[in-house]
């Protein structure tokens, strides 16, 4: 069985060939998040993956019918990444990140204006710890919406219609700030993200099944 690493989000990011592999032991349960093409089975060949082992618990509470704010977000395991949402009548959910993904995708493909225009649930969770966790893994299209996310600032597939909220929301104006209750709470949901971002360490693993044991670059790049 090929080894995985303890609380963390793995994704795929591309095929490689190398010669050898450097030993390292990894232990615990993973998540394979995001898989690519592959070149099939040469001995040498090898996938490289992105974990991820850092997270998020983000709080959102309904203020007013139907406006939604993000209370409090904290750093956490990746694996134990959630968000709790308290509505007025005093329900309470608990959402997974697949559970927030797919509510998120539902409005984007049901109400396209409304994303970064509301003050929904969904957008919430989007442009909170939540869909900066997910856009780093299961949903890399959430660049679209979020500048943040992508190396230089703008995803080279966002279309007319999202250059003024990426605008927007790049420029730290109202957009981005919609959807938390204070300054304050914004301003350390910031350091989340950053945790998130620099968990990132690049892996390599054989192709195919075939035992092994990874490659590794902390910094998220690939030494050969």
């Amino acid at each position: 069985m090929t080894p995985s690493k303890q609380h963390a989000f793995i994704k795929k990011v591309k095929d490689i060939t190398i010669g050898s592999t450097i030993a390292l032991s990894l232990f615990g349960p993973a998540v394979l998040l995001q898989s690519c093409s592959s070149n099939q089975n040469d001995d040498g060949d090898y996938e490289e993956v992105e974990v991820y082992k850092k997270g998020v618990k983000t709080y959102i509470s309904e203020t007013s019918k139907g406006v939604f704010k993000i209370t409090k977000e904290i750093e956490t395991d990746a694996d134990s990444s959630v968000a709790y949402v308290t509505y007025l009548d005093g329900k309470q959910d608990t959402l997974s990140p697949r559970a927030v993904k797919a509510l998120i995708d539902q409005d984007v493909a049901r109400h396209p204006q409304h994303i970064g225009q509301s003050s929904s649930l969904s957008n919430a969770l989007l442009y909170g710890g939540m869909g900066y966790f997910l856009g780093k893994t299961l949903s890399p299209s959430y660049s679209n919406y979020r500048p943040d996310l992508s190396s230089n600032g703008f995803s080279s597939n966002s279309t007319p219609k999202d250059t003024t909220n990426r605008h927007r929301y790049h420029s730290g104006s109202s957009l981005w700030r919609r959807y938390y209750v204070s300054q304050q709470v914004y301003n350390s949901s910031q350091q989340v993200h950053h945790s998130i971002n620099t968990s990132r360490t690049t892996f390599s693993r054989p192709l195919g099944g075939r035992s092994g044991f990874f490659r590794s670059s902390s910094h998220g790049g690939f030494h050969g």
